[in-house]
């Protein structure tokens, strides 16, 4: 069901400063820059080997990325896993009693307290060519 890591998400303070950290640390560079409203966030899109690292900067703290900042400080908040057939691994996960945010085909997310503390997501691959 999952494959290779392909997306590691870390929440910061401050979206600039990470990533200008990021990029001058580790010589990343910024594919894409976003906001979630939905989500309550503003990302920076770091690619690395297969995947990507995201930094995401809470604009909401009542949302879930404003919470876990509040009550974890900065740190690792998501970590997500290419997966083939999504929806086939969201029924298996709902069978086996795991909540699952399933509500698109492309992208689901299980929760943090189903997967010892960590925000597990099952998605497709990416390119960034």
């Amino acid at each position: 069901m999952l494959g290779d890591v392909v997306e590691l998400s870390v929440v910061v303070r401050d979206l600039e400063a990470a990533v200008e950290r990021y990029t001058r640390l580790f010589g990343l560079m910024v594919h894409h820059r976003g906001e979630s409203k939905e989500f309550g966030f503003k990302n920076a899109i770091l690619p690395i080997g297969i995947g990507h690292i995201e930094l995401l900067q809470p604009t909401d703290p009542d949302k879930a990325v404003g919470r876990f900042l509040a009550r974890h400080g900065e740190g690792v908040y998501l970590v997500g896993f290419e997966c083939q057939d999504i929806p086939g691994a969201v029924a298996h996960l709902r069978r086996e009693g795991a909540r699952v945010d399933g509500r698109r085909p492309d992208i689901a997310w299980v929760h943090p307290q189903d997967a010892h503390g960590v925000l597990v997501e099952l998605r497709h691959r990416e390119s960034y060519g």
